[in-house]
């Protein structure tokens, strides 16, 4: 009978290939040692998974695991220690399994004061995703297409229709949004983890690549936890312990920026700090304290990784000659691309998602695309305008904007909209969800507030009253249950509590 040490060391030097992996993870659950553990973890997830709570946590721990990744190279070890070593190596079977899960009980909750959960881009998005697998799977590997739409699936049924059921309510905003808060203190912590136990498993010639295995990946993650650290810290209030929490997550979020040597990421974390705090000059220069502290602090242990400051400068051109390799594959085949000519090992993985979808899917994948981009600025907009006339939502909707500035920034030099079982697909439909939130609660706010005969200035009065006796502008009580039954509102007593933005136009 196979024996759980012998597999478990064959296993973390298996590829970094999700077939392999899911091999390696079979071969371990089947015997004795493995198989109580599953049993043992079944049972903490079915615990956890009956509360509110618990589901967070849970898919806070999915997140965690799809931003770690291996990267096989005969010039580096990447090898983690041992109890993040052997998580990575079923990162992407159990990354895979929880998404199922998570999909089939939040979907199962009830539905709450939501009323619309699903928007065009996020319908979009996932069919430019289907038709990519579905090339991949009809000419390449059909395991690989069959298990990419599986993935892609079940995350639009967790993240866009299911956990918003349980966690986006009006009495609770922010909550949707915990998840990535709490897997970006799990990525932070796991790599300082990393640093003090396996320093030089971290550190690849001079460049801090953590976790995630590659410099350039390890950055756009990073990015990802930016840009919810910046709605905790900016829609925090003042006596809040997460608002200082999420301020020193961002002063080390960019010791790991400036480390990791991505002059993509640096660029993505200029974007995305001016898209969030465009209107919030205040909470900006309040950030740049505590986060220069936190910064500075970090420095002070690692001094080493301002070394790498000069790359920024000294780097070369790393992109024109693979952009212009995938400009020749999609002049081969402008129309169907490169995909049903080429097998896994001749496909040309291009460093752009826009180049990367004309090479390989051509021009009716670009047209998809492009459909997708237009339609997720135009919801973007909408959701901005929603901000603008709905002061309490205006934090949530600088997520929206902050995260479409980020991907359509990155993707000129990433191909993040691409990946099965990263990160990033997850944040994607996050961002599609919390967009959604902000226009359905809006909406309902809207039919409420004329229901009952509120114009804007009374809306906004309401506000000043408020402040007038309350110390802090923080959170602002909202004088509605938002729902769109008209009889319904005129019976229920006000009982919303949202985040308000008392600054959103400084």
């Amino acid at each position: 009978m196979p024996t759980f040490l012998p597999i478990l060391a064959q296993a973390r030097g298996t590829s970094a290939d999700i077939g392999s992996q899911a091999s390696a993870f079979l071969d371990l659950i089947i015997t004795p040692t493995g198989f109580a553990m599953v049993f043992l973890g079944l049972g903490v997830l079915a615990l956890a998974l009956v509360s509110r709570a618990g589901t967070t946590l849970v898919a806070s721990f999915t997140i965690f695991l799809l931003s770690m990744m291996r990267t096989e190279s005969k010039w580096s070890d990447n090898t983690l220690i041992p109890p993040l070593e052997t998580l990575r190596v079923f990162s992407r079977p159990l990354a895979f399994a929880l998404l199922i899960v998570l999909a089939l009980r939040s979907l199962a909750f009830v539905r709450g004061t939501r009323q619309v959960f699903l928007f065009l881009p996020a319908v979009l998005f996932l069919a430019y995703e289907l038709y990519y697998v579905t090339m991949l799977g009809a000419f390449v590997d059909p395991f690989r297409g069959i298990f990419g739409a599986m993935c892609y699936i079940a995350t639009v049924a967790a993240f866009v229709l299911g956990l918003p059921r349980l966690l986006q309510d009006d009495e609770n905003p922010d909550a949707y949004l915990k998840i990535f808060a709490i897997a970006g203190l799990m990525f932070i912590g796991a790599n300082l983890l990393q640093l003090g136990g396996g320093y030089y498993n971290a550190v690849i010639q001079g460049r801090l690549t953590g976790i995630s295995g590659n410099a350039q990946q390890f950055a756009m993650t990073c990015c990802i936890f930016v840009i919810v650290g910046c709605y905790f810290f900016a829609s925090g209030a003042t006596g809040s312990w997460t608002k200082w929490l999420a301020g020193l997550a961002l002063g080390v979020l960019g010791l790991f920026l400036l480390w990791s040597g991505s002059r993509t990421g640096a660029v993505c974390s200029v974007v995305i700090i001016l898209a969030y705090f465009r209107t919030k000059l205040g909470r900006l220069a309040l950030l740049g304290i505590v986060g220069g502290a936190a910064f500075a602090g970090a420095i002070a242990v690692f001094g080493e990784s301002l070394e790498i400051v000069e790359r920024f400068f000294r780097g070369g051109d790393t992109r024109s000659e693979v952009w212009s390799a995938a400009l020749s594959d999609f002049a081969r085949s402008p129309i169907v691309g490169q995909i049903p000519f080429s097998n896994d090992d001749t496909l040309n993985f291009t460093e752009s998602t826009y180049l990367r979808t004309l090479a390989l899917m051509g021009g009716i994948g670009g047209a998809l695309l492009l459909g997708l981009l237009l339609s997720w600025l135009g919801f973007t907009t909408r959701v901005w305008r929603m901000g603008r006339s709905i002061p309490a939502l205006a934090s949530l909707s600088d997520v929206v904007i902050a995260g479409t500035a980020f991907f359509m920034v990155a993707n000129i030099g990433e191909g993040l909209m691409l990946g099965v079982l990263t990160v990033f697909i997850p944040f994607i439909y996050a961002i599609f969800a919390t967009g959604a939130f902000v226009l359905d609660a809006g909406a309902r706010h809207i039919a409420w507030r004329d229901e009952q005969g509120w114009d804007e200035e009374h809306d906004h009065a309401g506000d000043d009253d408020w402040h007038d006796n309350h110390e802090s502008a923080d959170e602002y009580l909202v004088g509605t249950a938002w729902t769109t039954d008209a009889t319904a509102v005129a019976r229920t007593s006000p009982s919303l509590r949202l985040k308000h933005e008392g600054d959103h136009n400084t």
